[in-house]
């Protein structure tokens, strides 16, 4: 996050996927040398898109709740978007770090949107009834990702 500041608007950065330990650096859960969770990052300057692939459970809970602690602190966005579609499982602790953002999106009058669920996490957040809390948007991506020329990656 701290590179991004130096990124000139509309310039991408990639986000390198690396186990953690490097400094700064939260992008990626593993176990084992196994991937379970990697989050890619775009902002526009008013709204932080975040992409999560892989496994969100008790490994990866926490690395993605300081990632979102970051961008709010560092870039205070208007909107942040989870973007879900490259996400295949959600357990009860990735959830939770979910509702914990939403909580402190919301306490700052700022909004949290989900997007892109898999079948298998928006089940979850049906079962869970965190679909009629979460502003989940489960059609065919429009903003972001579009506007990609529009966006600067956020480096970690």
């Amino acid at each position: 996050m701290t590179q991004a500041d130096r990124c000139p608007p509309g310039t991408l950065q990639s986000t390198p996927a690396q186990p953690p330990g490097g400094p700064a650096e939260r992008p990626a859960t593993y176990a084992g040398g196994t991937l379970l969770l990697s989050i890619g990052a775009l902002s526009d300057g008013t709204t932080v898109e975040l992409r999560l692939t892989g496994e969100l459970d008790v490994s990866g809970a926490d690395t993605l709740r300081r990632h979102i602690e970051d961008v709010i602190v560092e870039h205070d966005p208007h909107r942040l978007l989870l973007d879900l579609s490259g996400l295949t499982f959600a357990d009860s602790s990735g959830l939770a770090a979910i509702v914990w953002a939403h909580k402190a999106m919301t306490a700052r009058g700022r909004q949290l949107r989900l997007q892109h669920p898999q079948g298998r996490v928006l089940r979850v957040l049906h079962i869970t009834g965190l679909h009629t809390r979460l502003h989940i948007t489960e059609s065919t991506p429009v903003g972001p990702r579009s506007a990609a020329g529009a966006h600067r990656r956020l480096a970690r």
